[in-house]
């Protein structure tokens, strides 16, 4: 397959485009990953496109290592497994920032997961910046250097890039080691890196990042205001839609709108004309779906029992109300006098659940429980 031209230099080309290391072939890839291997860190972006997918279209994998950029067009070189091997490797550590948007983006073309991960907006919450602190707003604090932001909706699919598309995509990767090598250190004088490593444990998990098709009916906005009955049909089509979407790598919303979805889960047409007649149904709908979705509405009555799915949460009482306003006191003072995000120990819906169904929550987990939440359990349990 003939390779297509990757960039174009404009006259006027920025000068550090010369110490970025193009990889579009599987040659290259291969040097690239040999060179990769000789450190023990490697910073790690990506750029994606999902506008118009299910999954995103992974299109761009920047790295650098020990002030060496390479950026990966992902469009032309067919197998990543050599990166693959690489960051998971049990010796390398992969700093990324906010990582799972690129973890689910990496997901669609390599089996293998970061065996050791650093992310420095999650320890940028343990050192005291809040919990959701931007790649750029960090660079800003620990360098001085203001990101440029032109190219942030660059078609990254486009072929050729400009030479300023691929900078500004390298710069959202230039900064992590420095990012890495000062957060740590702000981490380790405060004693909280085995906190951190914890936490980034836990992401490394697939559950946090892949989602089950067979639960997406619990993300649907709006099913608990439906009837018992009408509320397994959106359940059903909520599944099917999700794996439709799967199957077609089409948005789920193109598949069929969360709107037709709910109306036609309340209506619950027996017929094609019936069914047609819903406002939101549009004749795509029709064309592909109408015997499915008919389906679905038929078999939901036949078989369902009509309990709710969407169980409304009781309301608290005054004593349960006194309980979470106490327990939320705890921790905005523990959090307080850790100089982090109370959001970081637990939110209040958490706190809810714990004092109205006596649960666990992950307050009383791993370094949560050592910081605040085996207080907690003495004073309310």
């Amino acid at each position: 397959m003939p390779q297509r031209k990757f960039y174009k230099r404009p006259d006027d080309i920025i000068s550090t485009m010369t110490n970025i290391k193009i990889i579009n072939d599987q040659a290259s890839l291969e040097r690239a990953c040999e060179e990769l291997n000789q450190g023990q860190t490697i910073a790690l972006d990506t750029e994606f496109m999902r506008e118009k997918t299910f999954v995103p279209l992974l299109c761009l994998i920047q790295v650098c290592s020990d002030n060496r950029d390479y950026c990966i067009d992902s469009l032309e070189v067919e197998d990543l497994s050599a990166f693959a091997d690489l960051i998971a490797q049990p010796e390398m550590t992969t700093i990324l920032h906010s990582c799972r948007q690129d973890f689910e983006a990496l997901d669609t073309r390599i089996s293998k997961s970061v065996a050791n991960l650093f992310d420095t907006q999650l320890a940028a919450a343990f050192c005291g910046y809040g919990d959701q602190v931007s790649y750029a707003g960090l660079v800003e604090i620990f360098t001085g250097t203001k990101l440029a932001k032109s190219h942030t909706r660059a078609n990254w699919q486009n072929r050729p890039l400009s030479s300023a598309e691929i900078e500004y995509a390298m710069d959202d990767v230039r900064y992590l080691e420095t990012l890495h090598d000062q957060l740590r250190r702000v981490l380790e004088r405060a004693g909280r890196l085995s906190w951190f490593v914890e936490e980034c444990q836990r992401q490394l998990d697939p559950d946090y990042w892949r989602l089950d098709p067979e639960q997406a009916w619990r993300r649907l906005k709006g099913g608990g205001s439906l009837p018992p009955q009408a509320q397994e049909t959106a359940r059903r089509l909520a599944i099917w839609r999700e794996h439709q979407a799967m199957k077609r790598d089409r948005p789920r919303e193109w598949v069929l709108s969360t709107a037709a979805l709910l109306q036609i889960s309340r209506l619950n047409p027996e017929t094609v004309r019936q069914l047609s007649q819903i406002e939101e149904v549009n004749a795509g709908i029709m064309r592909h779906s109408a015997d499915s979705i008919l389906e679905i509405c038929t078999s939901s009555v036949r078989d369902h029992d009509a309990e709710p799915l969407w169980v409304r949460q009781k309301m608290l009482d005054t004593e349960q109300k006194k309980r979470v306003k106490g327990v939320m006191a705890m921790l905005r003072q523990a959090a307080e006098d850790l100089g982090i995000s109370a959001s970081l120990l637990a939110n209040r819906s958490a706190v809810e659940r714990f004092v109205r169904d006596n649960v666990e929550i992950e307050l009383f987990r791993g370094w949560r429980r050592e910081v605040i939440g085996e207080q907690v359990l003495r004073h309310y349990s």
